[in-house]
């Protein structure tokens, strides 16, 4: 009878270690459904947010494509003009955007500015 007991309690450990098993392998399956779930999620957040990025970006093509058009219309051989001049020159010349509910004005603004040439009968003054 001594090798029965050793044996029946094997044999309950066997079924405990399986149904262990088995408990493990239904959370396995679970855990990759939620992974599978949440990662759909993810994806879907993911795809809404670059659809409204995309949106935007789509808009302020469609805003610059219009200002261009614009300013095109407006004096085409300025603009060729100014492509050609320093930087120094496009400072003088600030343009103030303001947008609010799709609708864009734009402001220049053009500073004169006065330069005095010194004569040259005026002495040079050295510096050390």
């Amino acid at each position: 009878m001594s090798e029965t007991v050793p044996l029946e309690q094997l044999m309950s450990e066997k079924m405990t270690v399986e149904n262990e098993a088995r408990e493990l392998d239904d959370e396995q399956r679970q855990l990759k459904a939620r992974v599978k779930a949440l990662t759909e999620r993810v994806i879907q957040e993911l795809k809404k947010k670059n659809s409204d990025k995309q949106k935007t970006v789509n808009q302020l093509q469609s805003t610059v494509n219009e200002l261009e058009s614009q300013l095109s219309e407006l004096s085409p051989s300025t603009i060729l003009e100014e492509g050609n001049d320093s930087t120094d020159d496009n400072e003088s010349a600030e343009a103030a955007i303001e947008s609010t509910n799709d609708n864009v004005s734009v402001t220049e603004v053009t500073e004169e500015i006065e330069v005095e040439h010194e004569s040259k009968d005026k002495k040079k003054r050295k510096l050390f």
